[in-house]
């Protein structure tokens, strides 16, 4: 069978950007006759260039036609294929590779660098192994899909505490998987959670992070807060945070909600038995959220403190310098510290809890 064109790359991958390079020329010019020739592909790499192009894992020995053969980084298949013409692509910068391009092949006839940058240094290379080439820089195709927003959900939950919603998470989770994948939308969930949570949570758009305290620019950023918990949340800061930051909550049926001043434009209900969890779903990927500001009820600590100046602010004023006289890590400035280390400027209150633990000792106040 004759080819008009072949573009052979040895090893396509799950990813990397030769293998975008192929996908974006596949899907631009696939009314031109484009063949993609391999030694092995990935199969989601294979199953996306399929619905473009076609796509051959090659057979040893055997023998292609074609007008133009294109090479990209291996030239393993250019005794097998006879073209008029045989293109040789540079998509790196070989210096930093560490090794030569193999463009002393004889059969090569032409050379296309995917920048001036790219095309320059071949030509350099061509110099040093005393190849006289001409580079044409050629910038690789990029075309653009609609674009479609990513729903960022965020949770900070004890999930392996049964009152903290961990099996209606998995249920909506999957149901969140089932429209995405029939909708061609994306999610991305993260979870902050305990290190060891492990609730059997698979899902290639979950994230399970460990737990963190500066949880709020995090929150403020996400496209929803997600609390699924049991009737026992009693406040909530999380949910409290969110509404604060115009994020909307994606909640279970909790008492206290009836307490906050928040309307439905705010929040999306998942029922206790999760019978509504395909209706949920989709109201995450379409439900239009107007722009809302919150502000939590206000508190009145201040009528149950007893009133008095902080005595401990002082303390926080007053430094000192220590000595470390035993290797340990300080969890309040995330350091490794050895013996004879100098601390210097070491509050008060925290200098006497290095000394307690002997691990320090002061040297000058």
């Amino acid at each position: 069978m004759f080819y008009k064109n072949i573009f052979y790359f040895r090893l396509i991958k799950a990813i990397g950007g030769t293998e975008q390079f192929l996908y974006e020329i596949a899907k631009k010019y696939n009314n031109w006759d484009i063949t993609i020739l391999c030694d092995d592909i990935d199969p989601a790499q294979r199953a996306r260039l399929l619905k473009f192009v076609r796509v051959i894992v090659r057979v040893p020995n055997q023998e292609y036609e074609c007008d133009r053969a294109f090479f990209n980084f291996n030239l393993d298949a250019i005794d097998f294929i006879k073209a008029k013409k045989y293109f040789f692509i540079s998509h790196a910068n070989y210096e930093e590779l560490g090794y030569k391009p193999p463009i002393d092949n004889d059969k090569l006839t032409n050379y296309i660098g995917v920048s001036q940058f790219s095309a320059n240094k071949l030509k350099e290379w061509g110099d040093i192994l005393n190849k006289n080439i001409e580079v044409t820089p050629v910038y690789n195709p990029l075309t653009l899909e609609p674009k479609k927003k990513v729903i960022r959900i965020i949770s900070a939950a004890r999930l392996d505490d049964k009152v903290k919603g961990g099996e209606r998470t998995k249920k909506l989770i999957a149901a969140l998987d089932k429209y995405a994948k029939e909708n061609n939308r994306n999610y991305i969930w993260t979870i902050y959670s305990n290190i060891n949570t492990n609730i059997g949570i698979k899902s290639p758009n979950v994230v399970i992070m460990p737990p963190r305290l500066d949880i709020r620019p995090y929150i403020a950023d996400s496209t929803y807060l997600a609390q699924l918990s049991n009737d026992m949340e009693t406040y909530c800061y999380s949910i409290n945070e969110a509404l604060s930051y115009g994020v909307p909550i994606i909640s279970t049926p909790l008492s206290i909600l009836k307490e906050l001043p928040i309307t439905d434009n705010e929040k999306i209900i998942l029922d206790w038995d999760c019978s509504n969890v395909d209706e949920v779903a989709k109201a995450i990927f379409e439900k239009e959220v107007k722009a809302f500001k919150y502000k939590a009820p206000a508190d009145t600590w201040y009528k149950y403190l007893a009133k008095g100046e902080s005595t401990y602010k002082a303390d926080l004023n007053k430094v000192v310098n220590l000595v470390c006289i035993s290797r340990y890590t300080d969890i309040m400035v995330n350091k490794n510290f050895k013996e004879g280390d100098i601390l210097h400027n070491v509050p008060t209150f925290r200098a006497k809890e290095l000394v307690g633990a002997k691990v320090a000792k002061i040297i000058s106040e």
